[in-house]
């Protein structure tokens, strides 16, 4: 059977598009949420104004990921991964080696280059590459401080597209998912890259997404997702606190989009149209339970991710429809035409950076888009899969190689 594409731009999370000075990878956030205000309301003619563009940072769809005045991303060149720091006038101050990179075999060659964006934490950065190559930099320097090998020091096992997740990083540990039978889940030393602890969660297969942290009133958990499941994760040793069980999750579509955590409650937008539908699930407050709370069946989409703000969830569809869901109940409560992409929230209005290089802009109104202005990205090369950033009045956008700042403010 052949497989349907799940490029994933590891975002999932917050893939990126969830950055704020000194941001610490998994943050709990209501979805992809970007720090930005007295954004302008529409844009010119030919779109906002272009600071300035950086080619030759190598292949990929992972977004940047800015922290105070640098900015890293990955690539991938020559079927090595690289992971770069940027200044704010998109100059390369370092470029260090990763390993090599994902470029895939038959169908999954057409998809070649880094999923994921780096995270950081203090002075150190910390990526990982497709084939499982997990780095700690430094971030003024790049030099390596530590690295680990998801499958040869695992035993992982790398689903067909290659790791797509990012870092996720606390005050102690990093943690990622190897997606081994033994070594399913692990937590390391982020200042060694040492293992803390292994567990075998659910010993299910690896998932494209990336992770949440959250802290309960009882204790630290991590939230996250495998082929058939949603699990919650205690962050001090590993145990298995709760699991969801997906219904008639089929082979080829595994999950790109990272779940959402707002208020005891976890949102998930699938990929599969024919199977599980996206849920609403209640998370008791030791979580030791995931509770179903309501689910939409034909709510579905690839790795483009969703927002959750207010009362609403907002996603796209390969239909080229922008989708309003009610939080309560799961009901469509308004849609719009819009490109089918990738969808980010900042000050009242989402940011949709389209499969066919459109970039629009939405202004809400009660919760309802209003298609306020938009433009076309034609710099870069390859597939317009990346998340849009938005920090600082500026507007990121990543195309293959290229990475471009507008001004948005």
């Amino acid at each position: 059977m052949q497989k349907r594409y799940v490029i994933l731009i590891a975002l999932t999370l917050l893939m990126g598009s969830c950055n704020r000075p000194g941001p610490t990878r998994g943050d709990p956030s209501p979805g992809e949420i970007s720090q930005g205000t007295y954004l302008l309301d529409s844009w010119p003619g030919d779109g906002p104004e272009l600071l300035w563009k950086c080619e030759g940072l190598g292949r990929g769809y992972g977004g940047p990921l800015i922290s105070g005045e640098r900015i890293f991303i990955n690539g991938e060149e020559a079927g090595n991964s690289y992971t770069q720091c940027l200044d704010q006038n998109g100059k390369i101050r370092w470029r260090s080696p990763n390993g090599k990179e994902f470029v895939g075999t038959d169908y999954s060659a057409s998809y070649p280059g880094t999923r994921s964006t780096p995270a950081v934490k203090g002075q150190l950065v910390y990526a990982a590459s497709g084939t499982g190559h997990l780095s700690c930099f430094d971030t003024r320097s790049g030099r390596v401080i530590w690295s680990v090998d998801l499958v040869k020091d695992f035993q992982g096992v790398p689903g067909d597209f290659g790791y797509s997740e990012s870092p996720v990083v606390d005050e102690t540990r990093v943690y990622c998912f190897p997606g081994g039978k033994v070594n399913n889940l692990v937590a390391l030393d982020r200042y060694t890259g040492e293992l803390v602890w292994s567990s075998p969660v659910k010993r299910d297969f690896f998932s494209y997404s990336t992770p949440i942290l959250l802290t309960l009133a009882s204790r630290e958990v991590l939230v996250g997702t495998s082929r058939n499941y949603i699990h919650v994760v205690d962050r001090l040793n590993g145990t298995l606190l709760s699991s969801y069980q997906f219904e008639n999750i089929r082979e080829g579509y595994e999950h790109c989009n990272s779940v959402v955590h707002k208020e005891g409650f976890i949102y998930f937008v699938p990929s599969d149209e024919q199977g599980q539908g996206s849920i609403k699930l209640k998370l008791s407050a030791d979580g030791d339970a995931l509770t179903e709370v309501w689910r939409n069946r034909k709510m579905v989409n690839v790795f483009e991710g969703f927002v959750v703000k207010d009362n609403w969830l907002y996603m796209t569809m390969e239909n080229r429809k922008l989708v309003v869901l009610d939080l309560e109940t799961g009901r469509v409560r308004h849609s719009v035409r819009a490109a089918s992409g990738s969808i980010v929230y900042a000050d009242h209005k989402l940011f949709i950076y389209g499969h066919n290089g459109t970039v629009q802009l939405f202004r809400l109104e009660d919760g309802i888009p209003e298609l306020a202005s938009e433009m076309r990205i034609r710099d870069g090369s390859g597939h317009h899969f990346s998340f849009p950033v938005i920090a600082n009045g500026v507007m990121y956008i990543r195309r293959g190689d290229a990475l471009m700042a507008f001004a948005v403010r």
